[in-house]
């Protein structure tokens, strides 16, 4: 799913995560810094990168040992007798609880090793830069600024006539700008300030030209 322009249009965890007019200003962000370079800014947010088809296994295997660890049953066996009963019942709420519990961002991120989740965001970074033709711009100007919402990641990926003016560590502090956005629950200040960062550190290399052309739209891109 690709969404931008009305805030409608996106999906409602985007929504949530956005506020009402986040699109806007971010997409007005873009306009502004590309006003000043040849760089074809383009901003990503995807619900999760992560595979979390093992999270509620693996929650329902960490209550069942909490019931065991606590000897639950047998304690609600002597309250209310029947222990095979209240065994059968610790299983069902247990396997409820889990398919309840693993539908939430913070469980996710919680039962999926950080390795994982780095790897993973990497990975579908670079899938979009290319699903997005990003390295088809005339001057190889394209920067992708990614953020993966249930991991709490950002990646930034710079085409290479970038990637040979500018250090790849000079990204980290937009990276940074990204992260702190999702973790303090305004995403689109966050990803805001990120692109405004990335007008400043592209313009002294790549001013913008007189025939320059806009190759990539002013949009932010909304993908499960």
């Amino acid at each position: 799913m690709v969404t931008q322009g009305h805030p409608d249009s996106a999906p409602r965890w985007a929504q949530r995560a956005l506020g009402a007019d986040g699109a806007a200003r971010i997409e007005a962000a873009i306009g502004a810094a590309e006003a000043g370079t040849s760089g074809e800014i383009v901003p990503v947010l995807v619900r999760r990168s992560s595979t979390v088809g093992h999270v509620p296994l693996v929650g329902f295997t960490l209550l069942l040992l909490g019931v065991y660890l606590t000897d639950l049953p047998a304690y609600l066996a002597a309250w209310a007798g029947s222990h095979g009963l209240w065994l059968g019942v610790c299983w069902l709420v247990s396997a409820g609880l889990a398919m309840g519990l693993s539908r939430l961002d913070a469980v996710q991120r919680a039962l999926t090793p950080r390795p994982d989740q780095a790897h993973q965001v990497e990975l579908r970074a670079q899938v979009e830069f290319y699903e997005l033709e990003m390295s088809q711009t005339r001057g190889r100007t394209g920067i992708l600024l990614f953020v993966s919402l249930m991991e709490r990641r950002a990646v930034v990926l710079a085409d290479r006539a970038i990637a040979l003016r500018l250090e790849p560590g000079i990204w980290q502090e937009v990276v940074d700008r990204m992260v702190a956005g999702v973790k303090r629950g305004d995403l689109a200040a966050g990803m805001v300030q990120a692109v405004e960062r990335c007008g400043e550190l592209l313009s002294p290399h790549f001013p913008i030209a007189e025939d320059d052309v806009n190759e990539l739209r002013n949009r932010l891109v909304v993908k499960e």
